[in-house]
């Protein structure tokens, strides 16, 4: 065997017992949310923070959940797009499917509690949350292109740009795969409504 097909023969054994971990929750989501927060998410990629201590522009995500500069703006950055979006859209706030926190795995128990399991696959506008142990901070960010073998490419916050300023960034990423010590805990996706 070429080592091509070692790879995709290995990902055909691999990736079906890792996934099994990982789970999927679907929550409910008006269908013009969903495309307009899109649109305001990708207006925010090249947003860098002021000196890499998750302060200046990057401030304004924070603010939507009610924290302060020099906290971890991952998940706000993804409540804030939908808070933009709303306001855009004319909507009342309750109409935000996920959330007002600045915890990726508070957004995750969310929708388990509140969602319906649903087969462990990527979509586009899924969030992708990662864990750190049994703790409850961790990492998300939303699946804007979904690829083959689990690949897709995210709308990131609160990440490092290969400028290597902190801020949002599109990273390439896998629904299996760890990153660094913060293991996948698994999708939150949305069941689109009118």
């Amino acid at each position: 065997m070429k080592i091509k097909e070692l790879f995709e023969f290995f990902l055909l054994i691999f990736i079906p017992s890792v996934a099994f971990s990982q789970l999927k929750y679907e929550i409910e989501c008006r269908n013009d949310l969903l495309q307009y927060s899109q649109i305001i998410g990708m207006q925010q990629v090249g947003t860098i923070e002021l000196g890499n201590r998750n302060d200046g522009s990057v401030a304004k995500y924070l603010k939507s959940v009610g924290l302060s500069e020099g906290n971890p703006y991952c998940a706000a950055g993804q409540y804030y797009i939908f808070y933009e979006a709303c306001k855009h859209l004319k909507l009342p706030q309750s109409q935000i499917p996920i959330p007002r926190t600045g915890l990726a795995n508070a957004m995750y128990s969310y929708a388990k509690q509140q969602g319906n399991k649903v087969k462990y696959e990527a979509k586009l506008h899924d969030l992708l949350v990662w864990r750190k142990a049994k703790t409850s901070f961790g990492h998300i960010e939303r699946i804007i292109e979904v690829n083959s073998k689990g690949n897709v490419t995210t709308l990131a916050f609160n990440v490092m740009g290969t400028n290597g300023k902190e801020g949002v960034f599109t990273k390439k990423r896998n629904i299996y795969h760890p990153l660094q010590r913060l293991k996948v805990r698994g999708l939150i996706g949305f069941r689109s409504i009118k």
